[in-house]
């Protein structure tokens, strides 16, 4: 089963401020029968929905398109953690319109100073009762933080974006690539192998990376690494399936066995096959 961990959909936003703040600009058009049409010619049987940049807080999009298919479609809501009501706002898209996953965003402009703050612990102790995933948009120098919350949530499972964007000019042995590494002492800690165009130096198959992916591979193992696409981004960069087959083509040691846990099951375990979170309670 091939799982696309990490995409994004949404509906044209014509008269956006900063058109070009993305890939593919907020205001192109971005359908989930598009999503579909691609997932069905490389057969890819389910996709992670996470809420793009934009329209902020308005999940509808993301939340309508993952209830019509529910065995399809999984969605990762976004909520403004300096709000007062954000734990209610999360209840609301978990409970009543059925998301699977937060994602906070500590690399956006304004979000940072509150990723972690203690006025936000309200919003990690309602992720942890309503046994969501939490996506972290993080930059290396946010991984501090992160590892303070697996700590003091190590029930809640923690997806790092995109291995924090590694700066790759300074090496697997780097101070904050490390700190990406020691995350990996935090069991319900994972990370998501995607969007190496962002950080690569090198163009496709980008193989100044691939230490950086061996390296997660290594401490995290194949159990807690997933792929995702990050369409639509992808397909003005090497196309969906070049960057399906990346992993494969990459790293040759990675056997069938791991190639199926990081292609999919990982993220059928998290978003689909759900345990109770009091399971995880220490």
């Amino acid at each position: 089963m091939i799982v696309d961990a990490h995409l994004h959909i949404w509906r044209a936003i014509p008269n956006h401020p900063t058109p070009g703040m993305t890939i593919v600009s907020p205001a192109s058009d971005v359908p989930v029968e598009l999503l579909n049409a691609y997932m069905d010619e490389h057969q890819v049987e389910r996709a992670v929905l996470v809420q793009p940049l934009y329209p902020g807080e308005d999940n509808s999009y993301i939340a309508d398109s993952a209830a019509a298919d529910a065995q399809r479609f999984a969605a990762v809501c976004v909520v403004d953690p300096r709000k007062q009501d954000a734990p209610e706002r999360l209840e609301y898209w978990v409970r009543e319109r059925g998301c699977k996953g937060m994602r906070l965003r500590p690399r956006v402009p304004g979000e940072a100073a509150g990723f972690g703050a203690p006025e936000t612990d309200r919003l990690w102790e309602k992720a942890r009762s309503l046994n969501v995933v939490v996506s972290v948009f993080a930059s290396p120098e946010h991984l501090p933080t992160v590892a303070r919350l697996a700590e003091r949530y190590p029930e809640v499972a923690i997806a790092i974006d995109h291995m924090a964007y590694p700066d790759v000019a300074k090496g697997v042995d780097a101070p904050e690539f490390q700190n990406l590494l020691a995350l990996a002492r935090y069991p319900r800690v994972y990370i998501k192998v995607s969007g190496y165009y962002y950080y690569a130096r090198e163009p496709y198959p980008y193989p100044d990376c691939w230490d950086y992916f061996r390296a997660v591979y290594n401490h995290f193992g194949a159990e807690r690494l997933m792929w995702g696409s990050d369409f639509p981004h992808i397909l003005l960069k090497t196309g969906y399936r070049r960057n399906l087959l990346l992993q494969e083509r990459a790293f040759p040691f990675l056997d069938p066995e791991a190639l199926d846990l990081i292609m999919g099951q990982n993220a059928v375990g998290l978003y689909w096959n759900k345990s109770d979170a009091s399971s995880f309670l220490q």
